[in-house]
């Protein structure tokens, strides 16, 4: 799970602090080490799991994203000063404006919806939210209305974007999500 989501891409474009070794290449996985000799008990990629603990620290952050994005900009951190505070204290907001300017830049290439459409997307949207606390019956059937209308609809979609040859590059660009995201997205709508 990404702290840093934006609703439309959270599968493809989940955000996080990454971390940068002083050589600037990136640190794999941290393992949690077992306490009974065993295996090891998992592995970390939160930013504050590279504090040295376990392993050499990272010495900057940056912003990260799960499509595999980078940012660009390193900022330095103070170990000292994030052992004094919960890891979600510490100011890691340079690297998530990194982030948010990198799903501006996506939402951008989506492609666009008609104004009418997204205007009634944004409102059946409110209304389903809205009746899940007040009328959560009324709003489970709400959604499988709109799941079963909209799978006809996404199967005709699917049906015709491979009729017509549209590469996966252009599925995902359109979509905001990877080629390899967007096969799959496909397979599940067919």
């Amino acid at each position: 799970m990404y702290p840093w989501v934006v609703d439309e891409l959270e599968e493809a474009h989940g955000g996080q602090p990454g971390v940068v070794n002083e050589n600037g290449t990136e640190p794999g996985p941290v393992s949690i080490p077992s306490n009974s000799g065993g295996g090891g008990l998992g592995t970390l990629t939160e930013w504050w799991a590279y504090d040295g603990s376990l392993g050499s620290p990272a010495t900057h952050l940056r912003g990260s994203c799960s499509y595999g994005w980078r940012g660009e900009t390193l900022y330095p951190v103070d170990w000292d000063q994030a052992h004094e505070q919960p890891p979600y204290e510490y100011d890691t907001s340079g690297p998530e404006r990194d982030w948010k300017r990198h799903t501006e830049e996506v939402l951008s290439a989506l492609v666009p919806l008609p104004e009418d459409l997204a205007a009634l997307l944004e409102q059946v949207a409110e209304r389903v939210s809205l009746l899940s606390d007040r009328e959560p019956l009324v709003a489970l059937r709400a959604g499988n209305i709109l799941l079963n209308d909209t799978q006809m609809s996404l199967r005709n979609a699917a049906r015709t974007v491979e009729r017509d040859g549209t590469s996966l590059s252009a599925v995902g660009t359109a979509v905001g999500c990877t080629p390899s995201q967007a096969r799959k997205r496909l397979r599940t709508y067919l």
